[in-house]
């Protein structure tokens, strides 16, 4: 027995993790280390292109547990039976269920049965600014979503143009507009709409979603709201637009962005004292926040990588990564504890995701929960050719949408 147990501690079990290439991967992979001195084993994490096509396309690989970025990957796994139900899954003495809101357990379940954890979450529902040219223009009301934006189109009035609005993105343009839209329909339309269209069960030419896209027209159209008008938010890449915001020869001081704006803002600009960021005001529904996130599968059903996924769903895991100053990590754990987080940008963009989570107002995505060819593709088309056409072209556009879904 001795010698056997000798002979195992050399020879620990390993745990293959699959997953993208990411942000921060360093300090993920420095939590895996940690992981695997807890649990005498060794972890491996492989980047892969598209892990939900890598599994399906390789069986016979050794693949423990993988990071899915998307519901809807989780889901069809699930539906080929590439991957385990967790709802047995026991995470720190409670259930894997009672770790969540309805709407992310909702989404990774498939026959009823939870097939995913969430490792982290980011927020989307975000208005980035310059902090020096916003105390320019003191009368910028940031109470709600229609006080921001009468207030910002006092300055447009005057000429001044207070919106940054650049989003071309190649084959994918159009992907950044469905943000500000699914935005704008969970704080007006409420949870319950919002999954109606995230489920395609609203048609798109419903009075509800007109009227959001009618709402998002009197801010990309109304004149010199824009820099350079509406046109130009297909002109320039998307991944440019804090250098456009932060540039003193520009008007504008104000992005309706993602958390995606922080990776392309230049190093020597720093957070609350050259730019800034707050939750999209909300309009009806408090607390209303979209987003997404990664969430854990189980590939390979055995002992140690059961042990290895309540590890990396535990309220412990991140502490370490949440630590380093520059750390993006948001713990989708109800449980964790923020005061592990150093960076205060993202002490911020936690607060608001779990005040959502606690209210079951934190929406995934819509166009990527929702039929790929849809989300993926017809309905970005939709909304670049109503910024090119004019809010005219609206009902239209909405009605021939409805006939490709």
């Amino acid at each position: 027995m001795t010698i056997a147990l000798s002979f195992f501690s050399y020879n620990p079990p390993e745990v293959v993790v699959i997953g993208p290439e990411f942000h921060d991967k360093e300090y993920f992979e420095e939590e895996l280390v940690n992981i695997s001195k807890e649990l005498n084993i060794r972890i491996q994490y492989k980047e892969v292109q598209d892990p939900e096509t890598y599994i399906i396309n390789n069986q016979n690989s050794k693949i423990s547990i993988a990071i899915i970025p998307n519901p809807q990957g989780v889901t069809n796994l699930a539906s080929r039976g590439n991957i385990y139900s967790l709802d047995n899954l026991i995470i720190d003495g409670t259930s894997l269920r009672e770790l969540y809101p309805n709407h992310l357990k909702d989404i990774v379940s498939y026959n009823k049965n939870i097939y995913s954890g969430w490792l982290r979450l980011f927020p989307n529902s975000l208005i980035w600014f310059d902090v020096s040219k916003l105390n320019e223009y003191p009368d910028v009301d940031f109470t709600t979503f229609e006080s921001l934006i009468n207030s910002t189109k006092n300055l447009a009035d005057k000429n001044i143009s207070p919106w940054c609005a650049n989003s071309e993105s190649g084959a994918s343009t159009g992907w950044i507009q469905t943000n500000w839209m699914e935005d704008l329909l969970l704080t007006t339309q409420g949870p319950e709409v919002y999954d109606e269209w995230s489920r395609l069960e609203i048609a798109a030419a419903n009075v509800k979603i007109y009227s959001v896209l009618n709402d998002l027209g009197s801010f990309i159209f109304y004149p010199s709201m824009i820099e350079n008008g509406h046109r130009e938010i297909f002109n320039i890449e998307f991944r440019n637009l804090p250098r456009v915001l932060l540039n003193n020869n520009n008007d504008c001081f104000l992005s309706w962005s993602g958390h995606y704006f922080r990776y392309y803002i230049p190093e020597e600009y720093k957070y609350e004292k050259d730019f800034g960021v707050i939750k999209l005001p909300s309009v009806t529904y408090e607390n209303s926040l979209v987003g997404i996130g990664d969430s854990l599968v189980l590939v390979e059903n055995n002992e140690v990588s059961i042990k290895t996924m309540q590890s990396l769903l535990s309220k412990n895991f991140g502490e370490v990564w949440a630590q380093k100053n520059d750390s993006e990590f948001i713990s989708a754990n109800k449980n964790f504890d923020r005061a592990f987080i150093e960076n205060s940008l993202t002490s911020y963009q936690f607060d608001i995701t779990h005040d959502a989570l606690k209210k079951d107002m934190f929406r995934y995505d819509a166009s990527e929960i929702m039929a790929r060819p849809i989300g993926a593709n017809l309905l970005w088309k939709m909304l670049i050719d109503y910024i090119k056409q004019g809010p005219e072209s609206l009902e239209r556009l909405l009605n021939e949408l409805d006939k490709e879904i």
